[in-house]
Parts: structure tokens; C-alpha cells; sequence
């Protein structure tokens, strides 16, 4: 011990000695400066930042998805099932039996073993649902119209599933009618996806 008594001095953080603040100076704020971390780069965004960067990721992902999946000549999924509906077309519940091909001036329909082709143009097209409020929706224009053979009614009277997907829309001469999709679990979200950017309508569900 030298015997001498040390000299304390205030700070905004307390009291220090003197020959230990020497010793340990203060740091720095790091207000406004970029934080490092081990094997890292400087991380200087703010919550917002973040937030507008993966905004901006997900617009170019959507857009670039948008364009491999519509492609020049539209989609096309054969991936589907009539569940019923206002066309009289007569086809195997249990089997793919319809294709669906979507470009930006027309959507169609077409039916394994059937010469039948329903032919829709987006401005057509009143409503666009799935799940329950797709076989609600088809089953209330099916009861509305003259239509109400079994054709008609036959997937109206299954339960409902949650890849149904439903297509209201007026015909040429301005009369209701709707379709009834059962959809794959492998291309049910496409669908939806490609539909609501054709005909420019939510794709609704009951809540």
C-alpha cells in the first residue's frame, strides 16, 4: 500500500477513481454507428428497414411467379374434378375429368370423354370462392336456375372440401351460371393465384 488516498471523480455513470478511468476510458456511443459481430458484416437497418426489404423481396418473388406460371400462352391443369355446376356435362366423380386453361382473355373448360367446352371471358366472371363458400355459392346459382338435374347437384350433395373451388359467372346471353372444381392439393393454390389475376376478384371464404 503506497498510502495515498485516491482521487474520485463523478461521472454520468457513478464515481470513479481517477487512475481507473485513465486506466479504463469510456466507450464511445454507439448511436448511429454500425454494430459488428463475430464472422458478421455491420448491421445498421432499423426494424423498419427490415420490414421494407423483405416487402420489396416478396413483390419481385410474386412478380417472378407470376410470369413462370402464366406464362405467354396462359396455364393449363388437368388436375381436376367437375363437382357440379350449371353445365350439363356428364363425366366420372371419381376420376380427373376436367381441364382448366387460363390465359388473359379466356378462361376454359373443357371434359374427359366429352365434346362439351365452356369457354369464359374474365369480365364474365361475378365471383371466385373456395372451400365451403365455393360449394355455397355454386349450390345457390344451381338452385336459382332451371338446372337442377342430377348432373347438376351431384358434387352440391357431397360434403364439402377444402379444395373446392368455385366460378360464378353470367354466360353470353347474360344468364347465372357457375362451376364447381375439386382441385389437388399440388395445384389448388396456383389456381387460385392465376384466376384472381385474370379476373381481378378475391377469391373469398367463409369465415
Amino acid at each position: 500500500m503506497s498510502g495515498r488516498i485516491p482521487t474520485w471523480v463523478a461521472g454520468e455513470d457513478g464515481f470513479h477513481s481517477a487512475a481507473s478511468k485513465a486506466a479504463h476510458p469510456p466507450a464511445l456511443p454507439l448511436v448511429g454507428k454500425p454494430l459488428f459481430f463475430a464472422n458478421s458484416v455491420a448491421y445498421t437497418e432499423t426494424r423498419r428497414d427490415a420490414q421494407m426489404r423483405r416487402a420489396v423481396a416478396t413483390i419481385l418473388v410474386l412478380a417472378m411467379s407470376s410470369t413462370q406460371l402464366f406464362g405467354q400462352h396462359g396455364s393449363t391443369w388437368n388436375k381436376l374434378r367437375y363437382a357440379g355446376g350449371t353445365v350439363q356435362v356428364k363425366v366420372n366423380p371419381y376420376d380427373y375429368n376436367t381441364t382448366l386453361k387460363v390465359t388473359s382473355d379466356e378462361i376454359t373448360l373443357s371434359f374427359t370423354h366429352s365434346k362439351t367446352v365452356v369457354h369464359i371471358k374474365p369480365d364474365q366472371v361475378t365471383s371466385l370462392s373456395y372451400g365451403q363458400e365455393a360449394h355455397r355459392r355454386v349450390a345457390d346459382v344451381v338452385a336459382l336456375s332451371v338446372v337442377l338435374s342430377p348432373l347438376a347437384l351431384f358434387g352440391l350433395l357431397h360434403v364439402s372440401k377444402d379444395h373446392f373451388i368455385g366460378i360464378v359467372y353470367h354466360t353470353e346471353d347474360g344468364k347465372p351460371a357457375a362451376v364447381l372444381l375439386e382441385a389437388d392439393k399440388t395445384n389448388y393454390w396456383l389456381i387460385l393465384q392465376v384466376l384472381k389475376g385474370v379476373t381481378g376478384k378475391p377469391a373469398d371464404k367463409s369465415p
